[in-house]
C-alpha cells in the first residue's frame, strides 16, 4: 500500500487549491492518501472520495491509525509537506520519503527552509524563480519544478465562452483579497471604466476589503468552489491585479490556468509566471498599460480556443504525473 500524509497546515474546506488538487489527484491514481486539518477536532477519519480520507483527530491518527497501517509490511509512507515549519514535527510519521513542496516565499517561512530541505527526500517548487534559488543554495538536493494547474472537474473548458449581452461588461478578479492585491489599481480601474463593473470573488485575507463604496465594484466574499464555473461564465475580461514583490514574483497563480480555461481574456501585473504565459495573457506593466488591456480586450476578446488549450495542457492530472515519477525515483 502507498500512502501519501498530507500534515496539517490548512483546512481542507478553505479555499481549493494545490495542496488539495494534489492529494486528490494522487488518490486518483491509486495512493492512499491522509489529508490532515490544521484545525482539530474528535471527529473520525471522514472518506471524502475513493482513496481520498480526511484526518481530523491528528493526534489519534498518528499514534493509532497509522501504526496499524504500518502492520502491512508493503506499506510505504510518504509525506508531502508544503510548510516549512513542520520540518521537526515531520519525524513523528516515520516516513520512507518526504517531499518538501515549496509553493512561496513568505519571509516568515524562509527561516525554516533549510531544515527541512535537509530532511526532504526531493523538494519540488512553483515557480521558476523559486526553482532557480533553490538550486543555486541546494545544489545537491533533487529539486523539480511542478507548476500549478487548471483543475479540469471545474469544467470551465467546456462552455463557449460568448459576449455579455448587455453594454455593461463585467471584469473579474477571483482569488484572495490578500495584501498582494493591488488595490489602487483595482480603484483605478473601477474609475476609468465607470460603465462596466468589476466583481471580486474570494475571502478577505490578511487584508480588509476597502472598496465596497464604489458604485461599480461588486464584492461576492468566498463562494464554494463548485459554483466558479458559473461566475465566470459571466465574465468578460478576468484579471490578476497584483503587486510586484518578493511573495508575488514567485507566485505562479492558479487562477490563471482557471481562467484561460474559459477562453475569456486574462491581463495580470508583470508577474514572471504570468509574463511566461504570453500570448495567452496580456501583461499591464504599469497602471495606465494594465486598465489600457482591459479596455482593449473587453471590445476585442481575441482566440479563446488557444487560451482554453493552453489551459488544457497545464492540468493537475499533468502535475501530478511529474510527482509521481519523481517519487517512484526516491523510494526505489
Amino acid at each position: 500500500m502507498n500512502i501519501i500524509i498530507y500534515p496539517p497546515t490548512i483546512d481542507w474546506g478553505f479555499m481549493k487549491q494545490r495542496p488539495q488538487q494534489l492529494m486528490q489527484q494522487f488518490a486518483d491514481h491509486g495512493y492512499t492518501v491522509f489529508y490532515c486539518n490544521k484545525t482539530s477536532s474528535e471527529e473520525d477519519i471522514q472518506e471524502l472520495a475513493p482513496n481520498l480520507f480526511l484526518v481530523s483527530n491528528h493526534e489519534k491518527f498518528v499514534t493509532k491509525t497509522l501504526p496499524q497501517l504500518r502492520a502491512d509490511s508493503t506499506c510505504n509512507v510518504g509525506v508531502w509537506c508544503s510548510w516549512s515549519k513542520l520540518a521537526k514535527e515531520l519525524i513523528q510519521y516515520k516516513a520512507d520519503w518526504i517531499i518538501y513542496d515549496c509553493v512561496d516565499e513568505f519571509a516568515e517561512w524562509m527561516k525554516y527552509e533549510k531544515e527541512m530541505v535537509q530532511i526532504a527526500s526531493a523538494v519540488t517548487c512553483t515557480a521558476e524563480r523559486i526553482y532557480n534559488r533553490l538550486k543555486r543554495e541546494y545544489p545537491n538536493k533533487n529539486i523539480e519544478l511542478i507548476r500549478n494547474a487548471y483543475d479540469k472537474n471545474m469544467g470551465l473548458h467546456l462552455h463557449p465562452s460568448s459576449p455579455h449581452p448587455s453594454i455593461k461588461k463585467k471584469i473579474g478578479y477571483i482569488g484572495a483579497w490578500a495584501p498582494w492585491v493591488d488595490d489602487s489599481l483595482v480603484r483605478r480601474l473601477a474609475s476609468k471604466l465607470i460603465d462596466h463593473e468589476i466583481v471580486i470573488i474570494g475571502a478577505e485575507f490578511g487584508k480588509n476589503f476597502t472598496l465596497k463604496h464604489l458604485p461599480n465594484v461588486t464584492f461576492l466574499g468566498q463562494i464554494p468552489h463548485e459554483q466558479l464555473a458559473s461566475h465566470l461564465s459571466q465574465m468578460d475580461v478576468c484579471i490578476i491585479p497584483f503587486k510586484i514583490t518578493p511573495v508575488t514574483l514567485a507566485t505562479n497563480p492558479v487562477k490563471m490556468y482557471e481562467y484561460l480555461a474559459t477562453g475569456k481574456p486574462v491581463i495580470s501585473s508583470a508577474l514572471p509566471e504570468c509574463v511566461l504565459a504570453q500570448p495567452y495573457v496580456d501583461i499591464g506593466k504599469n497602471h495606465q498599460e494594465f486598465i489600457s488591456k482591459v479596455s482593449y480586450r473587453l471590445s476585442n476578446p481575441g482566440n479563446e480556443n488557444e487560451r482554453k488549450s493552453y489551459s488544457l495542457s497545464n492540468t493537475w492530472e499533468n502535475r501530478v504525473n511529474q510527482a509521481i515519477t519523481l517519487i517512484n525515483n526516491i523510494s526505489h
